[in-house]
């Protein structure tokens, strides 16, 4: 080791730019999972499909909300302008995780998402309060067929 002093420096300082260059790269790595152009109010912990995805006609999408809150959706298209507000006992609820669901079926008023871009809105509230608006949050996805 001592008969090149040289060539140790040299490894040593290669080594020591690469655990530098690592380091930085980890620390400035965005994990962020927002997956939508508007800003996730903190009522939202998450939605499927996400922001921009292609999916099928039949779906499923889902919301899941603070747990103290439930949330209708209102599926619009783009053209023509057109929303559907789904009612509720049309989703699946869990009251205690906050997540609501909806998958088009021959039984719902939606049975299967039009081709092209779909807009869904959530309009979220207490639980039990329908009169206390908490908010909406608005995604959209494209269907294909």
């Amino acid at each position: 080791m001592f008969r090149h002093p040289r060539r140790v420096a040299i490894v040593g300082g290669t080594l020591f730019a690469i655990v530098v260059l690592i380091a930085i790269s980890i620390g400035s790595a965005d994990t962020s999972s927002l997956r939508t152009s508007q800003v996730q109010p903190k009522e939202v912990q998450d939605f499927s499909p996400q922001e921009g995805a292609i999916v099928p006609p039949n779906t499923s999408i889902s919301v899941d909300l603070r747990d103290d809150l439930v949330g209708e959706f209102t599926i619009c298209t783009v053209t023509p302008q057109q929303c559907t507000p789904i009612p509720l006992d049309q989703t699946d609820v869990v009251l205690s995780t906050g997540q609501v669901t909806f998958r088009p079926t021959d039984k719902t008023d939606i049975t299967g998402f039009p081709t092209g871009l779909v807009n869904v809105r959530i309009d979220y509230h207490l639980q039990g309060s329908l009169a206390a608006d908490a908010g909406s949050f608005t995604w959209n996805f494209t269907v294909k067929a």
